[in-house]
């Protein structure tokens, strides 16, 4: 495999570089540019539009944070579970590993994704010959368009950042499409970016979905292919809503005390970009 140094441009001056190997290449019919590359370092890695989504070494970070906060500070165990995006599949895996899960359904818009993560990195994913899991390629702003009310005990949006397709998953529209199917103790969690790069993402996402979520919060997690904290917002419809952990969950990254130390934010994140 033939290596060369390729950058990922997180602004006009700055940058992560990584000397890989080019393992997959396309332009996805979604319109996505999809890549998928192997460093010694990080192992294989998805990039899309020029942005790294996850590597090998650290991605069950991301994917145990984005799980099992919610699931651990729910009232009761969760049965039915949506997934808007994660077509990697880690999000599934961590899901398919809580106990009481009756029904999960999945709605990803871009089956490329989907299909060239199954061929590369089917080691990170979870089962989807479960006949628990329901997969279907769909908007996730339609999806969740056209599912019944309050049906949902978590929503899990795991999705790129709003700079493409994801664009209408960081919506007035869909932040109230989403606490209309969640059950009354429901729990959301979607990604928020990386305040220390794209500031401008978290603080919109937070306008509009405090707007809309009587119980909304903010929390971080250090992904270290990212280079900085990852922001994350989670939100359900009673303003009486406790969102500390009801379950104990002990992962590679995850446990109850990382659960609560999540919840601390740097004072630059609240003054600067949430306002408070």
């Amino acid at each position: 495999m033939t290596r060369y140094w390729w950058r990922e441009s997180l602004g006009r001056d700055y940058g992560h570089a990584y000397r890989v190997g080019l393992i997959y290449e396309e332009r996805t019919p979604a319109g996505q540019h999809l890549q998928v590359f192997h460093n010694p370092f990080w192992g294989r890695f998805v990039v899309l539009d020029g942005i790294v989504q996850f590597t090998e070494r650290d991605e069950f970070v991301y994917h145990e944070t984005i799980v099992y906060t919610p699931a651990a500070a729910l009232a009761g165990a969760p049965e039915t579970i949506l997934i808007v995006g994660g077509g990697d599949g880690g999000v599934l895996r961590e899901v398919q590993k809580l106990e009481g899960v009756k029904r999960i359904l999945q709605a990803e818009l871009d089956l490329s994704v989907f299909e060239v993560c199954q061929k590369y990195l089917r080691d990170l994913s979870g089962d989807y010959e479960d006949p628990r899991v329901e997969f279907m390629v769909r908007d996730g702003l339609a999806a969740v368009s056209e599912l019944p009310g309050e049906s949902f005990d978590l929503v899990i949006v795991d999705c790129t950042d709003p700079v493409g397709p994801a664009r209408t998953l960081y919506t007035e529209e869909f932040y109230r499409g989403v606490l209309r199917i969640l059950k009354p103790e429901g729990l959301f969690i979607q990604q928020a970016s990386l305040p220390g790069f794209f500031p401008d993402i978290l603080r919109r996402a937070w306008r509009l979905a405090s707007g809309v979520f009587p119980r909304l919060a903010v929390l971080r997690a250090m992904v270290p292919c990212y280079g900085d904290e990852i922001a994350f917002l989670m939100g359900g419809r009673s303003p009486e809503l406790d969102f500390e952990p009801k379950r104990r969950f002990v992962g590679r990254h995850y446990s109850p005390e990382m659960h609560r130390a999540s919840f601390a934010l740097p004072e630059w994140w609240r003054r600067e970009i949430l306002y408070l």
